[in-house]
């Protein structure tokens, strides 16, 4: 399937770079890795820092208008992406020009793109899909929050990595959408049309809301294994999304969970008033779908983030705190009962059963001992059969009361998990025994039970730090790493 984009130069810039410059920048080139109407990437390794990097590249044309708009805006937004620390974003190192060019140098990944998958033929389950793309969500979140709306997510801009776990390429390095009214350079549209937003399409002010739309697009076409908006020319295009709505789901794929297909129609309403209102409520969603809670590293916080909260998020964490508050009652009323069966040998008798005469003792069965009782004990009954009748029978119920006193004053039942506290910087992605738990910061602690235990953390294309510890009941375990 011909993946078609709206130009952004008079021609596209990666025509006009046929040959792999020997070095740019500090940046030594190896190869090229590949290209597209943008610009074209190549594999380069970097002599300061001994490492390797890829380098987008975008030619600087003679054209001034287009020079000043490359200067002004790739190199700024590159710079302002390079600000991003998430496990889902691609790490941007640097950003620079040259005479011939403009770059930026950022991880290398290995792996293929999401588009490259897709071509394939290859397939997600329902889940699956979910995961990823709450993931790519998580990571728009993260950049909205610090003032970048991406503008074209697609997936040739969603990398897989060889564990499947999505990099999103290009924040903020597309050129911005140019100033309308200029006789000589006609207006152009930044993205690609079956991604696009109808606001995107319509030339209109766009705001992160159009992320949620484009990650939509790619939902429904990973579930329905066909795009949401498939025209035969760019306007064709252009004119299903701002008009038309895709085929339903429900009729393509009638064994989809409804939830699913709810969260994507939800996420391609045709007006951003009515789709979900940030990305992390829509991740919130694809979590709550998956059975998971959503990411840690950008959850809403404060009176906004639970205002914007949906109504299913909401019902879901108050029957969580009902269930915590019906299980602590439920302890309560046990420990009451345990508490009313131990003090029943201890109360007084009342006034009418001290009155009426004592009945005589009753015959106490005693099963035969393994051993001869010791000599002390036989002084201890001679004396006890000596006392009077009242203190006899007291001190028949103080040992009949002993063994349930000691095991109402034993000692606390020791914490039947250990804590490893964690101490990363500036981050890793933390993984216990391949499951992954979170981000650090903020996340700082890790409850986990005795035993063996595999704990690696990860941080972009840096080698992994790797421990295996042997966790004890109420141990803390510290761990610290910087990458």
């Amino acid at each position: 399937m011909a993946q078609t984009e709206l130009a952004t130069l008079p021609t596209e810039p990666s025509a006009t770079l046929k040959n792999a410059p020997r070095l740019i920048g500090r940046f030594s080139i190896r190869g090229e890795i590949g290209r597209g109407s943008n610009g074209v990437v190549y594999a380069a390794h970097d002599p300061v820092l001994g490492r390797e990097v890829a380098i987008k590249a975008i030619p600087l044309t003679d054209d001034e208008f287009f020079r000043q708009q490359i200067e002004a805006n790739f190199l700024n937004e590159a710079k302002a992406a390079g600000g991003l620390n998430h496990p889902h974003i691609v790490t941007v190192f640097d950003a620079g020009r040259t005479d011939e060019l403009a770059y930026i140098a950022m991880e290398r990944l290995h792996g293929r793109d999401l588009h490259e998958f897709i071509a394939a033929g290859d397939k997600m389950t329902p889940r699956q899909t979910a995961q990823l793309m709450a993931r790519v969500a998580d990571a728009a979140h993260y950049a909205h929050k610090r003032g970048l709306v991406h503008r074209d997510i697609k997936p040739s801009n969603i990398f897989l990595l060889r564990d499947t776990k999505p990099k999103v390429l290009d924040f903020g390095v597309a050129i911005a959408m140019f100033t309308a009214g200029d006789a000589e350079h006609k207006r152009q549209l930044i993205g690609t049309p079956n991604y696009m937003s109808p606001e995107q399409a319509l030339g209109k002010k766009i705001d992160a809301r159009s992320d949620v739309f484009s990650i939509g697009t790619i939902l429904y076409e990973l579930l329905a294994h066909r795009r949401a908006f498939e025209g035969k020319t760019i306007e064709e295009t252009l004119a299903l999304v701002v008009t038309c709505k895709p085929t339903p789901l429900a009729e393509l794929r009638p064994e989809l969970p409804r939830a699913l297909i709810d969260i994507v129609e939800r996420a391609l309403a045709k007006e951003p008033e009515q789709r979900y209102q940030t990305a992390g409520e829509l991740r919130n969603e694809l979590a709550v779908f998956t059975g998971q809670r959503p990411a840690p590293t950008t959850r809403d916080r404060g009176a906004t983030a639970r205002t914007h909260r949906s109504g299913f998020r909401g019902l879901l964490d108050r029957w969580e705190w009902s269930r915590d508050a019906l299980a602590a009652g439920a302890g309560m009323l046990l420990l009451g009962i345990l508490w009313f069966v131990l003090s029943a040998g201890d109360r007084e008798p009342t006034p009418t059963q001290t009155a009426a005469p004592a009945p005589a003792p009753r015959p106490i069965a005693v099963a035969p001992p393994p051993q001869p009782v010791p000599d002390d004990s036989a002084k201890k009954d001679a004396k006890t059969a000596a006392a009077p009748p009242d203190e006899a029978r007291s001190r028949v119920a103080l040992e009949a009361r002993r063994p349930r006193e000691a095991k109402a004053n034993s000692a606390p039942v020791a914490p039947a998990n250990g804590t490893v506290t964690l101490a990363i910087a500036p981050w890793g992605e933390v993984v216990v025994n391949g499951t992954t738990q979170g981000v650090s910061p903020p996340l700082t602690k890790l409850a986990l039970a005795p035993g063996l235990h595999t704990i690696e953390v990860r941080n972009g294309a840096a080698p992994p730090y790797t421990r295996r510890i042997e966790i004890r009941a109420g141990q803390t375990v510290t761990l610290q790493h910087r990458f």
